[in-house]
């Protein structure tokens, strides 16, 4: 029997759509890793990038642009980054049964702080 536990599904999604906000929504990643020094050539070119006209350009979409792979396609893509995340975890943590309900719950509430804060902005 299938056994689907609730706490685990809302707790995953609210924690996977909060991380896709942070990272695809926030300099958060960028501020970090400059504080920190880590981050090597991308840091550096970020650093020159917003000095010139491009600075609105967050760090995650300036990755995508500047270089454009496999790797940086699957981090800027919040579906794509979302499944795995609620895959991973779902597979580690929980059950993964629970994992089409988390993921569909964690998309719907990060595309809902994005209309959120798309309409704060305005």
């Amino acid at each position: 029997m299938i056994h689907l536990e609730l706490v685990d599904i809302l707790f995953l999604g609210f924690s996977c759509s909060v991380f896709l906000f942070l990272w695809l929504e926030t300099n958060a990643l960028y501020e970090y890793l400059n504080y920190f020094n880590i981050g090597g050539r991308f840091l550096h070119g970020y650093n020159k990038y917003r000095e010139k006209d491009y600075s609105s350009l967050l760090f995650i979409p300036y990755l995508l642009v500047n270089h454009n792979c496999f790797f940086t396609k699957l981090i800027c893509c919040s579906i794509c980054l979302g499944f795995w995340i609620n895959l991973i975890a779902n597979a580690t943590l929980f059950n993964l049964y629970n994992f089409p309900f988390s993921f569909v719950l964690s998309l719907l509430t990060y595309y809902i702080l994005v209309i959120f804060k798309k309409q704060v902005e305005k």
